[in-house]
């Protein structure tokens, strides 16, 4: 669940988009697919892709600046296991100390150069930036398991540099939640790589309230399914009058 800790990033009131009231998140929506899979964010994907949200206008994966590299982005639901690209990438039913219910987005740390993706893929650490289809009021951002100093959080919002705003450490298995609004895109770095191990893996789930107007992400589909039974009814009673 996500919580109710509110932290308004004052630097991004420089941004395009104006700060709006606060709101409520008791009605978010899950922006996490409820499959497991990967996200083509611009990699391709090992076994196939999974569709996200269309709340999303796109996901993007770019440069980190711990592994040099664009990283790959999974849904995973921490208490299975799954395998990726022939055994090359592989999640555990149970992770070394870091377990939790329902299914988040995992980045996955992925040498460009070489294909090679250290831990088996699960050293989760990558930066993406989000778009959104339309301004979200609020967008609530659940990190588990950060568990590093100054390497987890937002770089940029609505396409405007922050100075960054890194969520705390916490003990293993935290959760540590943040909410921005009136967000149209936001830049997000997970996790660490470190040359002398492996670093800090943290995963990640994205909630949200779209600004009024806005179809709610679950009812974008059905109403598009909708409009084409209406439209096939109306085909059909031409044919038939």
């Amino acid at each position: 669940m996500f919580n109710s800790t509110v932290k308004t990033i004052l630097a991004a009131a420089t941004a395009t988009l104006s700060w709006g009231a606060i709101a409520t998140t008791a009605s978010a929506y899950d922006f996490v697919p409820q499959q497991e899979g990967e996200i083509n964010v611009g990699l391709g994907c090992y076994d196939g892709c999974i569709a996200i949200d269309p709340i999303f206008e796109s996901i993007i994966s770019l440069t980190d600046s711990s592994t040099g590299s664009r990283s790959r982005l999974f849904v995973d639901n921490l208490a299975t296991k799954s395998t990726y690209n022939g055994g090359q990438t592989v999640f555990q039913q149970k992770d070394a100390g870091t377990n939790f219910s329902g299914f988040f987005f995992r980045p996955s740390e992925y040498n460009e150069s070489t294909g090679y993706a250290e831990e088996k893929g699960q050293l989760e650490v990558g930066t993406f930036e989000f778009t959104f289809a339309s301004v979200i009021s609020a967008l609530t951002i659940d990190f588990f398991d950060t568990e590093s100093t100054n390497t987890t959080g937002a770089l940029a919002i609505n396409g405007v540099s922050l100075t960054p705003d890194y969520v705390a450490k916490g003990r293993d298995g935290n959760l540590v939640s943040q909410t921005f609004f009136d967000v149209k895109s936001i830049t997000l770095k997970f996790g660490n790589d470190t040359a002398s191990g492996t670093g800090d893996g943290v995963n990640f789930k994205m909630a949200g309230e779209p600004a009024v107007g806005t179809p709610e992400p679950g009812t974008i589909t059905a109403g598009l399914m909708a409009s084409s039974m209406i439209a096939a009814a109306r085909k059909r009673q031409k044919r038939n009058g």
